[in-house]
């Protein structure tokens, strides 16, 4: 396959994948900025449970993208950009903002004093947005013609 021709397999999954790392990073940032900005605590569930809801839907989305987009229509093997390690980072996604939303998260905004619910999210953000920046950096890499497989 010709360089031009990787680079345009490459658009929408790279896309796709700045899309969610952008929803990370702007959910990571807006969770302390709305806890800190607006008074009372049943304010800030509601609002951090928008932001939950949104940055969820974008990540599914977008990683559910790129699962798709990942083989071809009765292709035998997977795009270049999905091989290795990277499905393993967009199925490393969907499972952590799973059970971030629908496990961690809920229980965090009803019982806000605890501590060991405030470390489950923080690290389920984190992996979240590990995943999402590690994905990103994959496909860029692709996109730029730098496989891991060429680098030995």
């Amino acid at each position: 396959m010709t360089h031009n021709a990787s680079n345009a397999s490459v658009r929408w999954p790279l896309w796709l994948a700045g899309v969610w790392l952008l929803a990370s990073i702007a959910t990571i940032f807006a969770v302390p900025v709305l806890i800190a900005t607006v008074p009372g605590w049943h304010e800030v569930r509601t609002y951090l449970q928008q932001v939950g809801q949104v940055h969820a839907w974008i990540a599914i989305a977008a990683c559910v993208g790129l699962l798709v987009l990942s083989k071809r229509k009765h292709a035998e093997t997977e795009e270049t950009w999905a091989q290795g390690a990277l499905l393993i980072f967009v199925l490393g996604g969907v499972l952590s903002v799973l059970v971030l939303q629908f496990g961690v998260w809920p229980q965090w905004l009803a019982r806000s004093n605890s501590t060991t619910l405030q470390l489950q999210v923080f690290g389920l953000m984190a992996v979240h947005g590990g995943c999402a920046m590690l994905t990103w950096r994959r496909l860029r890499a692709c996109a730029r013609g730098k496989l891991p497989s060429d680098s030995a």
